[in-house]
């Protein structure tokens, strides 16, 4: 009986092992990431409906270190509060929830430097930090950046659709239907024209510009559902009648932009998916200072 005890161990150390593995979360030492040098601030996209992952928010705070990495929410709410990750601490400014991201980007952006104002007055956000956002937040960043220069040191974008979508012109109706119609006609292609010609990105030459970095994510169609179903639609409509590939939300050359820097593209990972992956984590992290 002992004996068979014993047998036991191997395979289910080995197991441990596998789980442990799995989830791609990895130390920042393992990764040979140089340490931060400046806190990271997470921004959302329209209406937060795509949250952050929570082996996506371990690998960042793994890499920069906990309470070093701050989630804001862009909504009215300025409540600072933080959110255990695995026994680390992500803190947060904002109400984690579907209001968030659901007016204009200048509004957000206002909203952006709120949260920022009372993170580094009551926390222990630094005077310049970088910013990783998602979607439509990549929009709001590059707002704050223009608006507030020399704060922010290095953004990446992911899945950010800087041409605009045409989804939000096919389907813009929704945006009234779930409280985001100012967001949602804020990413039509003709305002993200005139928008790429007010906020043009910075020259990455020139010293104390912001350096842009941009992710994109392709998916793979119809395996792609999302928050509520918004990718399965959203992939045909964008492959059928504009005749592109995407992320099953913004079209493949949306996600990128003359200027910034294009590091990486996530076969396989939809628009969900560019919030949840650990590996997109970590590729951001080897660009942002």
């Amino acid at each position: 009986m002992v004996i068979k005890k014993f047998a036991l161990i191997g395979p289910i150390v080995f197991l441990l092992f596998i789980i442990s593995c799995a989830s791609g979360v990895k130390e920042r030492e393992t990764l040979n990431i140089p340490a931060k040098k400046y806190d990271l601030v997470l921004v959302h996209g329209l209406s937060n409906m795509h949250c952050w992952g929570e082996d996506f928010l371990l690998q960042c705070i793994n890499i920069w270190g906990s309470e070093n990495v701050f989630a804001v929410y862009t909504s009215e709410s300025r409540r600072i509060w933080e959110r255990d990750i695995q026994g680390r601490a992500l803190i947060c400014c904002g109400e984690n929830n579907y209001s968030a991201g659901d007016d204009d980007i200048e509004t957000q952006s206002g909203y952006l430097n709120d949260a920022v104002l009372e993170l580094q007055e009551s926390r222990s956000l630094g005077p310049e930090f970088c910013i990783m956002a998602h979607s439509m937040g990549g929009l709001v960043s590059r707002y704050y950046i223009d608006q507030h220069p020399g704060k922010v040191v290095g953004l990446v974008t992911l899945g950010t659709p800087h041409h605009g979508d045409p989804l939000a012109e096919s389907f813009g109706w929704i945006g009234f239907f779930i409280g985001a119609g100012d967001a949602v006609d804020n990413i039509r292609p003709d305002y993200m024209t005139e928008f790429n010609r007010q906020f043009p990105i910075p020259d990455a030459r020139v010293p104390g510009n912001c350096k842009i970095y941009t992710i994109r994510g392709d998916s793979d169609g119809y395996d792609s559902f999302g928050w509520g179903g918004e990718l399965f639609l959203g992939w045909p409509v964008m492959r059928i009648f504009y005749w592109t590939d995407s992320d099953g939300i913004v079209p493949e050359q949306s996600s990128l932009i003359d200027g910034a820097m294009h590091i990486g593209d996530f076969s396989g990972d939809d628009h969900y998916d560019l919030v949840r992956d650990p590996e997109v984590a970590i590729k951001a992290a080897e660009y942002l200072p």
